[in-house]
Order: C-alpha cells, then structure tokens, then sequence
C-alpha cells in the first residue's frame, strides 16, 4: 500500500477516532489538511510579559515583532504518521510568517506553539479561535517505536524559559525603523536650536553693522560740515586811518623843517 498525505476523508475518519485533534471540528478540515486555530495564550515581543486570552479577544502583532502563539486544539500525532505545519494563506498575505519547525513528530501531543514573525507594514489583528495555522498529516512506512519524547511533550502553556529565550532587541525593520525615526527627531531638534541660535547671532551682528555705520556716516557728516562752515567764515574787516592833521605835528617835527 502506497503511503502519502491524508485526504480530507480520511482526516474525517482518523482525527475524531484517535483524537488526534482535540476539539475536533469536522468545518476544520479543509483541502487535505485541518485548519488549527489561536488558542488561549500569547506572546509578542513589544510586551513584557505574555497575554491571556479570553475567548474571541484580540491579540495585535506590530509590524516587525516576533511572537509566540498558542493552539487552542491539543495535537496527538499517531506512531504510524508524521504532521507538518504551516500558517494559512490569508495570514500569510498580510506578512505573518512561521519561524519554528514545520513539523510534529510521530507520538507527540500537546498544544502546538508557532513562533511567528510580522514582515508586514501594518498591525496584525488576530482574534482567539480564528483559524491561523494548518496542519497536514502523511503515513509512515510502518509503526515507529521511536515516539516523541522530549521537554515538549505535553506542552500546554507559553512558559518562561520560552519568554526569556525571545525578549531582547529586535533586530527588524520596524525597530530600524523606530531608532531612524527617533534620530530624525533629534537631529530636527537639534537643528531648529542651531538655526535660533545662528539667527540670534545674525541678527546680533546685523545690529552691530548697522550702528557702526551710523556711527561712521554721522562722524563724515560732521567733518564736512566743519569744513563747509570754515570755508564760508568772511575775512576780518581792515578799517583806513585817517590822514594825521598838519597842525597837530610835533615840535620836532618843525624843527626839522626850520633846519633844511
């Protein structure tokens, strides 16, 4: 018998036989594959601490944030097959992108975590018990005796070792871009006050020019004046003495006459 993926009719059948998702809805399966959707628990790296969801509440993904989310369905998978796992295509249209394994290994059970990354430009809204991720499942050639059985088996939280190994800096695009934002700001804070203080400075020296040349045009102004005023001053005024009077001479005078 050849083995391959499950089609949806045997999905129908196997799933609710061997609980292998539990709680099954058969509106889950789809295309050969069953529809998981967002369970009780998150976590996305723009928070401190992760969030408890009540049914249909809303859980936001910011663009550039990893995350982690939750199955509300516990996942069995038989000895005799292997599931693969994805996120579906509405999701994946708005940047939500799956970063863990794509795969769950024969004889694991337990709530599924998928660790998510938003390489989208804008918020993504999800709600508790929307369909987000798919899960497919093949045959295997034979039963395996070598089940899951690592720290994973029965997961039914997000704990803390998984919040401390994914909190730290952001290295993404959406946190490049918050620090270029913010130094934007700053520059254009800094340059507003350099452009306030060089136009102190302009107007500063602007007043200094103007009153030098008051200064200097009033002192010209004041030596031309002087000088126009000594060139029009009038020459001092010669008065004629009068011819001396004959009769009024000296003695002397006669005297030198009487001698001739």
């Amino acid at each position: 018998m050849t083995k391959a993926f499950w089609s949806s009719e045997k999905l129908k059948v196997r799933i609710p036989k061997d609980d292998i998702v539990k709680p099954y809805s058969e509106v889950g399966v789809k295309h050969g594959a069953y529809e998981l959707t967002l369970g009780p628990e998150a976590y996305i790296t723009s928070t401190p601490t992760k969030q408890i969801l009540a049914p249909r509440e809303q859980l936001t993904i910011p663009p550039g944030q990893f995350g982690l989310l939750l199955t509300e369905e516990i996942v069995t998978i038989p000895l005799d097959a292997i599931g693969f796992i994805s996120i579906r295509a509405k999701w994946k249209f708005g940047g939500l992108i799956n970063v863990s394994g794509f795969h769950v290994d024969p004889g694991f059970s337990g709530r599924l975590k998928f660790s998510i990354y938003n390489a989208g430009p804008r918020n993504l809204c999800i709600a508790r018990g929307d369909r987000v991720f798919l899960i497919w499942l093949s045959d295997l050639d034979q039963i395996t005796t070598d089940g899951y059985d690592g720290n994973n088996a029965g997961q039914n939280e997000i704990t803390s070792d998984d919040i401390n190994r994914m909190q730290g800096d952001v290295a993404s695009p959406g946190a490049l871009k918050n620090q270029i934002d913010k130094f934007a700001l700053d520059y254009d804070s800094r340059l507003g006050a350099l452009e306030d203080k060089l136009k102190s400075r302009k107007e500063f020296w602007n007043g200094l020019s103007v009153g030098i040349l008051i200064l200097v045009i009033t002192l010209v102004a004041e030596q031309l004046i002087e000088r126009g005023f000594a060139k029009k001053q009038p020459e001092p005024e010669i008065k004629a003495t009068a011819p001396a009077d004959p009769t009024l001479q000296s003695p002397l005078s006669n005297t030198v006459k009487n001698t001739k």
